[in-house]
């Protein structure tokens, strides 16, 4: 019997799950995602799937672009291992009726790791600029991004304050208030941080009594701390709106107090994404003869 490891790269919306991880929630409801992957992979009858294990872990609410899992699939004796193709369409086959699809899927060694092999993570929240009120959220933005009533906001000291970020810091200050997270190491180094307006940000394909404005803010960093960045979304906003300077932001990141966060709230999960999860090649090859003698050719029988 023959076990195989594939990465396999997917998106979701996560508005009607628990979050990524099983159980990621206190409403017993709502399945997670992975409680899902792991049924759809199940059904293609191997005779077993171990070790289903994600790049990073995302809330209920918040989606992703693009996520990562690594899973061993054993199969029986007289047959091959799926084709990467194979599996991609199989498993899609199965989450038809789901918010989850499957974008591709690769072999990889048997010690690759999804999660500690990752050498960058990229976020993305997604603001709604000129939105009166929640309820008034265009229907294909709905729970897909944070609406706020501003319909400009200062990008220049956003822009500034953001570069207080960049580089090797400790984000004490912006890490949870959950009692069980006092103690977690806070350094993280910022790749980037970056906020723009996308090209197609004059409101939606459809009509609407008002005008608003997509306004996007990127993250770049190998890791982050628990809400990291929807505690800084909720702070850049802040200033933006002129609350906040950047003076202010500097002072807070100084200060490694969670406490110090001069009333500004964290922003919604629903305009959160898991952009991309990024690898090194290297780390994703599997020796190619071997490879050739396990795969099968074309569609599955």
């Amino acid at each position: 019997m023959l076990k195989v490891r594939y990465l396999i790269f997917f998106q979701y919306i996560g508005t009607n799950y628990s979050g990524l991880a099983r159980n990621g929630s206190k409403d017993s409801s709502k399945q997670g995602v992975l409680d899902i992957l792991q049924e759809a992979i199940q059904k293609l009858t191997p005779i077993q799937i171990q070790n289903l294990t994600s790049s990073c872990q995302t809330d209920a609410g918040v989606h992703a672009l693009t996520n990562t899992v690594h899973v061993d699939v054993e199969r029986r004796p007289h047959q091959r291992p799926f084709h990467p193709d194979t599996l991609v369409k199989s498993i899609n086959n199965r989450l038809r009726s789901t918010d989850i699809r499957i974008i591709r899927a690769h072999r990889v060694p048997d010690t690759f790791h999804a999660r500690h092999c990752a050498i960058r993570r990229d976020y993305l929240y997604r603001l709604a600029l000129g939105c009166p009120s929640e309820d008034q959220m265009p229907v294909v933005e709905r729970d897909r991004c944070f609406g706020i009533q501003e319909f400009d906001l200062d990008i220049a000291k956003m822009q500034e304050a953001a570069g207080l970020f960049i580089g090797l810091k400790d984000f004490a200050t912006f890490r949870n208030l959950r009692h069980d997270f006092k103690d977690l190491y806070t350094e993280r180094e910022m790749y980037s941080v970056s906020i723009y307006h996308p090209a197609n940000h004059h409101g939606s394909l459809l009509w609407h009594p008002y005008d608003y404005r997509i306004l996007h803010i990127e993250f770049s960093a190998r890791s982050y701390l628990y809400r990291q960045i929807r505690r800084l979304v909720g702070v850049l906003i802040d200033v933006g709106r002129g609350r906040l300077t950047p003076e202010d932001v500097d002072a807070m990141l100084q200060s490694r107090d969670n406490t110090n966060m001069r009333g500004t709230r964290p922003a919604p999960a629903s305009g959160l994404y898991l952009k991309d999860v990024i690898y090194d090649e290297k780390d994703l090859c599997v020796e190619e003869k071997k490879r050739i003698e396990d795969e099968e050719v074309g569609l599955d029988r």
